[in-house]
């Protein structure tokens, strides 16, 4: 998939907005593994805590980097999903679940935007009690991600882990 630098900016903003809270259900989230067409990768907690132990990052592509040395981030982090087509018909499915999923249910969005390439970028969070679930759904040439981040983010934490990186 073609990912642009818009997804490394909408990326950096999801971790830099993300405030402490929220889990949301990621049962509507497991249904789409069902689509056929949609490949699922689910990552979870023990491995995200060895490569934080390890000092190493989760990649997605050339883009999509999560973590940092130190490891203070995954640790926050209990799971990731994603959810990637590269068929049209299926990014079709895809993007219609998803928006019934945002529809309501608690999800705020952070960021909506489309760049000059028509590659469209929304980045959801939901909030309950000290959870957080973070979704970032991106359609492009009728190809789509969608990445689905939960666990306990600590925005002081994030700032001050983003700011010691550059």
């Amino acid at each position: 998939m073609k990912h642009t630098l818009l997804i490394k900016v909408a990326l950096c903003a999801t971790i830099l907005l993300t405030s402490t809270g929220a889990n949301a259900s990621n049962k509507d989230f497991k249904k789409l593994a069902k689509i056929d067409g949609v490949e699922h990768v689910h990552i979870g907690k023990f491995l995200l805590s060895l490569a934080a132990k390890n000092g190493e990052s989760v990649n997605f592509g050339d883009n999509i980097n999560i973590g940092d040395k130190s490891g203070n981030i995954l640790k926050k982090i209990d799971a990731i999903d994603v959810y990637t087509s590269e068929e049209k018909k299926t990014v079709d499915q895809l993007s219609q679940h998803v928006r019934s999923i945002l529809d309501g249910n608690g999800w705020e969005p952070l960021i909506n935007a489309t760049d000059e390439d028509g590659e469209k970028v929304k980045i959801y969070q939901n909030q309950k009690g000290k959870h957080t679930t973070v979704i970032i759904f991106a359609e492009e040439d009728g190809e789509a991600s969608l990445v689905v981040i939960d666990g306990k983010l600590d925005m002081a934490q994030l700032m001050e882990q983003m700011s010691k990186e550059n």
